[in-house]
């Protein structure tokens, strides 16, 4: 069985890539423990000045494995969600910086993953969204922080309600990613962008990364809005539709949701 996720190291870049191709790298619990446990190695090793994250085969991450999700609707709701978090929160953390190399589609958690990087290297042939409304789902309000920092809260919600991907030149325009090159200029323009940043001064370079994010996450929300969050989250999560979404998914047919 090929492994999952292909860890390299060239000099003082670590590169990850998921390797899933028949699932288009659709992300599971046990890849997640293997990229959070890569991460932890990575920010532990001093001679490390940067990252790249990538899928194998033309896809950069479909999201979380619908196969694997465990139990919508039931007392484990929201559980898949959870461990993406802690995925895109540790590698908002780790203390070099991480580039996505976005080869395809990078979707749903894969979309998350790929804008909790801190800079996106983008294919013409990538596209991205999150697409929760299509399964009766819910991301966390995490990412959704995320994604409004990035993109604002108009076009974060063209996404999340209108479901779509958004092709490169549009993700480009609302910058979900940075710069966009044809498919046979991706591996040498990502490659250029990490050679310039492990050249700048490491102490100098961890710190921005820092301190933006401090400023990103700088304003926290109050009790009742955080209250408010879990109760619409969890009357996503145990309705009817979060079962309903994934089965029509296995099943290859529409899905059928009643809004209970």
């Amino acid at each position: 069985m090929p492994d999952e996720l292909i860890t390299a190291r060239d000099g003082p870049i670590a590169r990850l890539t998921l390797n899933r191709p028949e699932r288009r790298n659709a992300l599971t619990p046990e890849l997640i423990d293997r990229l959070v446990a890569e991460l932890e190695r990575i920010d532990a090793d001093d001679g490390l000045r940067a990252v790249v994250v990538t899928g194998a085969d033309g896809a950069f991450c479909a999201g979380f494995d619908i196969e694997r999700i465990e139990s919508p609707g039931g007392p484990r709701a929201g559980t898949e969600r959870d461990l993406v978090e802690v995925l895109c929160s540790r590698v908002r953390s780790v203390r070099v910086p991480v580039i996505a190399r976005v080869n395809g589609v990078a979707s749903g958690a894969g979309c998350d993953l790929a804008l909790s990087c801190d800079v996106r290297v983008a294919s013409t042939e990538a596209r991205l969204g999150m697409p929760p409304a299509r399964l009766g789902i819910l991301y966390s309000y995490q990412g959704m922080a995320r994604l409004v920092a990035v993109v604002g809260p108009a076009t974060a919600k063209e996404l999340l309600i209108g479901a779509e991907l958004f092709d490169a030149e549009r993700a480009l325009a609302c910058g979900m990613v940075n710069r966009v090159v044809s498919p046979e200029r991706l591996d040498k323009e990502t490659d250029r962008f990490v050679q310039i940043v492990v050249a700048n001064a490491p102490f100098s370079v961890a710190a921005s990364k820092l301190i933006v994010n401090l400023i990103a996450d700088a304003a926290p929300l109050p009790p009742d809005s955080l209250a408010a969050i879990e109760a619409a989250t969890q009357r996503v999560w145990t309705s009817d539709d979060s079962k309903e979404g994934p089965r029509a998914f296995r099943e290859r047919r529409a899905p059928r949701f009643t809004g209970r």
